[in-house]
C-alpha cells in the first residue's frame, strides 16, 4: 500500500518537472516537439483506419455525413467539452489520445497514484457517424479506480452516430470491457421550455460481464447572469442480478465560465430502493446512502493541449454512519491529436 507521503512527492515531482518549462512558454522545447510528433501519428492513423474502412464499406471517402455536431450546439456544451464530461465523450468529433494522471487522497481509505487513456478517433471522411473510442483504459492498475460522481463508461470499441430524426439523437456501439464483449444504445432527446435546456438520455447496455443494465440521466440546463450555468440532473439506473434501483440527484453549479479556467460546485445525493451495507449483511435498507459536495477547480495552463484540475470533495455516507469523509483530487490531462476547447 502506498503511503500518503509517496502519492505526494510523486505528485510534486510531476508538476514540478512540467512548472520547469514555464518560463519557456513560448520557446520551442523538446517536449513540443515529442508532442507535435505523437500528435501527427495520431491524426495520421485515424485518417489511415478511416480511409481503410471506407474503401472496404465501398462508401465515398470524399463526402461527409451531415449529422448534428455537438460542439456547434449551444454555451452548455462547451462547458461539457472543458470538464471532459460523459456527454462530451459520447458526441465529440474531436480526434485526441488523452492521458490522465490521477492522485487520489483520501482520509478513510487508501491513497493512489492511477494513469488513464482516453482516446476520441472520429472517422475523418465522415467523422459524425464512426468512431473508435477509448474510455477510462487503467495503465497502472487491473482494478479501475472509480469516482462516485464519475458515470463514464470503460472499454474500447467503435461508436456509430445515426442521422438525426424528430428531434431524437442516437447511437450505438459495440466494444470490450476488458475481455468482456458489449453492445450499448443510447437516445436523448434536447428541447427547450421557458429558457431550460432540457435533455432525457436513456441508455441500455448489455455485456457477457454484467449481462443488462439500463440507466435514465435527465438533464435540466439554465445560464444564470450570462455566463453562470445551473444545472439540475436526476439519475435512476438497474441491474441484471442486482435488486433495487439505483437513483440520484446533482445540482451543479459553473462559475464565470472562461476559455481556459472553470470552476464547477456540485451537491450529490446517492440512494437505492435496496442496498445491504455488506455483502453477508441479512438486513437490507433503502433510501439516500450517501451525501457528496464537491468543488472542482479546471484550468488549461502552459500549452493549449496541457490542463489541470482540482478537486476536493466531503461526503457523508451510511457506512461511515454519516460521519464526514474528505478525499482530494488532483489529475493533469495531456492531449495529443486535435483537440478543440
Amino acid at each position: 500500500m502506498q503511503s500518503f507521503v509517496t502519492i505526494k512527492i510523486r505528485t510534486f515531482i510531476i508538476v514540478i518537472l512540467f512548472s520547469l518549462s514555464f518560463s519557456n512558454a513560448e520557446y520551442t522545447t523538446l517536449i513540443d516537439t515529442m508532442h507535435h510528433t505523437i500528435s501527427q501519428k495520431v491524426l495520421e492513423g485515424s485518417t489511415y483506419l478511416d480511409t481503410s474502412i471506407s474503401q472496404l464499406l465501398n462508401n465515398d471517402i470524399n463526402t461527409s455525413c451531415a449529422t448534428k455536431s455537438f460542439e456547434e450546439d449551444s454555451k452548455e456544451k462547451a462547458i461539457d467539452s472543458f470538464f471532459q464530461n460523459d456527454r462530451y465523450l459520447n458526441e465529440t468529433k474531436d480526434t485526441f489520445i488523452r492521458l490522465r494522471l490521477n492522485s487520489y487522497f483520501y482520509s478513510k481509505k487508501s491513497n493512489k497514484l492511477n494513469a488513464k487513456l482516453n482516446a476520441q478517433l472520429p472517422f475523418i471522411k465522415c467523422k459524425k457517424k464512426w468512431k473508435l473510442f477509448i474510455q477510462n483504459i487503467s495503465l497502472t492498475d487491473k482494478n479501475e479506480i472509480q469516482h462516485i460522481s464519475d458515470t463514464s463508461n470503460f472499454g474500447v470499441g467503435i461508436r456509430y452516430y445515426k442521422k438525426e430524426k424528430y428531434g431524437l439523437i442516437s447511437n450505438y456501439s459495440l466494444g470490450l470491457n476488458g475481455i468482456h464483449p458489449f453492445v450499448r444504445a443510447r437516445y436523448g432527446l434536447p428541447f427547450t421550455i421557458h429558457n431550460w435546456e432540457i435533455e432525457p438520455i436513456q441508455i441500455f447496455k448489455y455485456s457477457s460481464k454484467d449481462y443488462f443494465e439500463e440507466e435514465t440521466n435527465i438533464y435540466f440546463d439554465k445560464f444564470i447572469k450570462g455566463t453562470n450555468l445551473f444545472r439540475f440532473k436526476l439519475h435512476r439506473k438497474t441491474r441484471t442480478h442486482l435488486k433495487g434501483m439505483d437513483y440520484g440527484i446533482n445540482f451543479q453549479y459553473y462559475f464565470n465560465f472562461k476559455e481556459d479556467t472553470g470552476l464547477r460546485l456540485s451537491q450529490s445525493f446517492f440512494g437505492n430502493t435496496h442496498y445491504k451495507e455488506n455483502p453477508f449483511d441479512l438486513k437490507s435498507y433503502s433510501g439516500i446512502n450517501n451525501y457528496e459536495t464537491s468543488l472542482s477547480w479546471r484550468e488549461n495552463i502552459w500549452r493549449k493541449w496541457f490542463y489541470y484540475e482540482l478537486r476536493p470533495t466531503v461526503n457523508f455516507h451510511k457506512k461511515h454512519h454519516y460521519k464526514p469523509s474528505y478525499s482530494m483530487r488532483f489529475f493533469i490531462d495531456i492531449y495529443f491529436g486535435k483537440y478543440n476547447k
